[in-house]
């Protein structure tokens, strides 16, 4: 799981980034970070697989985002809707391409990034000015340190980047062409 602030962090820069096309901030943000909640989003999510539209163990993170495409519930012209596409793109991004090398050696340490996501938060946060919601707030520690595997730098480069792709140029590749055009 990707931490709430990285998340939110690329959902305020993709609507500065892409002005007019979110009409309703809260609930783009609410999409977001739905698929890392329950329902009603009070907590974290107990299925992470069902949420993320794909496998979600320990240490194997794969999303089919053309499979939440295909979800008859999905409307993409809801701001919420959007949000939820891209957090599943950023996971994606994030564990097999961005992050690939720092997630293996995780994995091979037997560990995760739950730590990092605690030293990067007060700077990202900042930075972006991040209000943060109380329904997340106990989930968002804000530690001192310097994180293990990734870098202040790297994790920035990676918000940008995310926050610059369109949602609706991806939604019609995937629909398209699947996964394997990411």
């Amino acid at each position: 799981m990707l931490g709430f602030t990285i998340h939110i962090a690329i959902a305020k820069k993709y609507i500065e980034k892409h002005e007019n096309e979110i009409k309703n901030e809260e609930e783009f943000i609410k999409g977001v970070i739905a698929p890392d909640m329950n329902e009603n989003l009070d907590g974290p999510a107990v299925d992470k697989s069902k949420n993320h539209y794909g496998k979600w163990r320990k240490y194997e993170v794969t999303t089919y985002i053309d499979e939440f495409l295909k979800d008859s519930i999905i409307d993409m012209k809801k701001d919420f809707w959007k949000g939820y596409f891209l957090h599943l793109l950023t996971d994606h991004y994030f564990y097999k391409m961005y992050f690939k090398k720092e997630h293996e050696e995780i994995v091979k340490n037997n560990d995760r990034f739950y730590y990092d996501y605690d030293c990067l938060n007060k700077s990202l946060i900042e930075r972006y000015q991040i209000h943060v919601l109380d329904n997340i707030k106990k989930y968002m520690n804000m530690f001192d340190d310097k994180p293990k595997y990734l870098t202040e730098s790297k994790v920035i480069d990676f918000i940008e980047e995310i926050s610059s792709m369109d949602i609706q140029d991806k939604t019609e590749i995937i629909s398209q062409k699947g996964m394997s055009s990411l």
